[in-house]
């Protein structure tokens, strides 16, 4: 849970970049500059939670020979982000605790549940209120008179202008400009967007970023309705003098409504706003901002979200204390690559590093005395013990298939493992022969160069046949230097698409094992 809210985060984060890209594209040409924000808020909603829970099944006609399982969204990213952040190493399996993910929900719930609750509490307010003003006509339409609330738009389904008794003294002038801005809020059903965008917000309240989006929107209907009210033809002098008018005269707060009346210095942004000229090249530099928009919104759709663990179920099998602790210890999987095995209350934690599916610390509940399981890779290791009656390797595998034998090493085999990895992420030197074992990964009926754990089944081999038939031959590769868990990483153009291929290799020159994410 933890790891996925930040994950969350993340995603929003890139969202509002391209939020608030697209919003100065809008400024350029002269167009509505809410929509990227509410497009923003409603992604930044639906993505991450889609990512987890959302499959695609291929049809049959589009791939033949495609498997009948359907594809879950999150294999189609390809952007280890969140993995590379969100690495707890050393610490505490956060991710993986069901009091922390309890405790977590419970939050969650409560801070949506107070959220309604203040947003109930502050309509009770307006209603009780609303009992106190007086009815009123101004530039011919009726409007609720108040001693200091408003100009502003209030109620949802029968929505009313409420201004304030002082707009009933001032000029026409400014009584036509006051009413000609709320009239606008009206045509637009702006209380009707802000309501939606509170909803919205009430789903996700622990996300700041979701909070500063709709600060952002708040802030883009005042400036779209600002110049909605002169392209009708209003006086920018006059109308800018009645906007300072008002600001002058602030408004108490009723609640999420829209108001003529916000912060002084949003005031000040909004008359910038509309005593700025269009550019020269307007059109040009909207164009490159929509880009680049588009550009960051396809970047957290790329986002790799991290693998979630499961609950640990309360039929946990139970192992004695002192075979648990003989198997404590090191187990290598290459020379930049290790699994440490440590004690954590009645179980076990596994700690993978150079591993490019599974990072930080991780709950391994039992399966029998000897097998334990890694839920979030769907993984499983059973320890072997030698002659001596001692543990001497680890066996892994992902998915019911055989990963790797993992020897288990000493404290300065351990030490040399980890100085290793560091030193292949600090060097950013690929493998030798590194494109000679690019080839091999790329080519599924060669088994040479593999470490037998590393082959495929003929399943495995036909699927990635398919896949690879699908894109053609290889035109082009470039390597991308080594990522954070010491595997080297290469963009590979085919004739008909592109993909990302990472892979493992030991002190032999063995594949270990490879990864080919699509692009």
């Amino acid at each position: 849970m933890l790891a996925w809210m930040i994950y969350a985060v993340l995603v929003a984060m890139a969202l509002s970049a391209a939020g608030l890209i697209a919003e100065q594209a809008a400024k350029a040409r002269r167009l509505p500059t809410r929509w990227p924000w509410l497009v923003a808020i409603v992604a930044s909603l639906l993505l991450p939670v889609a990512m987890v829970t959302v499959s695609l099944r291929v049809p049959g006609h589009v791939s033949p020979e495609a498997v009948a399982a359907p594809i879950p969204l999150r294999d189609t990213t390809s952007i280890p982000l969140a993995s590379a952040v969100i690495d707890w190493s050393g610490t505490s399996a956060y991710t993986s605790s069901t009091p922390i993910n309890t405790l977590l929900k419970d939050i969650w719930l409560a801070t949506s549940f107070t959220l309604m609750l203040f947003v109930g509490a502050g309509t009770a307010l307006f209603h009780r209120r609303k009992r106190d003003w007086s009815m009123g006509h101004l530039c011919g339409v009726p409007v609720f008179v108040s001693d200091s609330v408003g100009p502003a738009v209030v109620g949802l389904m029968r929505s009313r202008i409420v201004v304030p008794a002082w707009v009933m003294q001032e000029s026409p002038d400014q009584q036509h400009y006051v009413m000609a801005h709320e009239q606008s809020h009206l045509e637009a059903r702006d209380p009707l967007l802000v309501a939606f965008s509170l909803a919205l917000l009430m789903a996700m309240p622990w996300n700041p970023l979701l909070w500063w989006q709709f600060h952002r929107l708040r802030c883009a209907i005042e400036v779209d309705c600002d110049a909605r009210v002169l392209r009708a033809g209003g006086d920018l002098g006059d109308y800018c003098e009645t906007l300072i008018q008002v600001g002058q005269n602030q408004s108490e707060f009723i609640g999420s409504v829209t108001a003529m009346s916000e912060s002084r210095s949003f005031l000040e942004q909004r008359i910038r706003i509309m005593l700025s000229k269009p550019k020269k090249w307007a059109g040009a530099f909207a164009f490159i901002l929509i880009s680049i928009a588009l550009g960051m919104a396809v970047f957290a759709a790329q986002v790799t979200p991290p693998a979630t663990p499961e609950p640990t179920t309360s039929h946990a099998i139970s192992v004695n204390p002192a075979l648990l602790d003989t198997y404590v210890g090191d187990y290598e999987i290459s020379d930049t690559s290790m699994i440490t095995v440590k004690r954590k209350g009645d179980g076990l934690t596994v700690s993978p590093i150079g591993q490019l599916a599974a990072a930080g610390t991780i709950d391994a509940p039992a399966i029998s005395a000897t097998q334990f399981s890694v839920p979030p890779v769907d993984a499983t290791f059973d320890f072997v013990t030698g002659a001596d009656h001692q543990v001497s390797s680890m066996i892994v595998r992902v998915h019911g298939v055989l990963y790797v034998n993992a020897p288990r090493v000493d404290a300065a085999r351990a030490a040399h493992i980890r100085d290793a990895l560091a030193a292949r992420v600090r060097n950013q030197a690929p493998y030798p022969e590194s494109e000679n074992v690019l080839r091999r990964a790329l080519d599924p009926d060669n088994s040479t160069g593999l470490r037998p754990e590393a082959r495929m089944s003929e399943l495995q081999r036909a699927s990635l046949k398919a896949y690879f038939a699908k894109l053609g031959p290889v035109q082009s590769y470039r390597f991308n230097g080594v990522t954070d868990y010491g595997w080297d990483s290469y963009d590979v153009q085919h004739q008909n698409g592109a993909e990302q291929v990472f892979f493992l290799v030991d002190e032999q020159g063995l594949i270990v094992s490879s990864v080919v994410r699509r692009q």
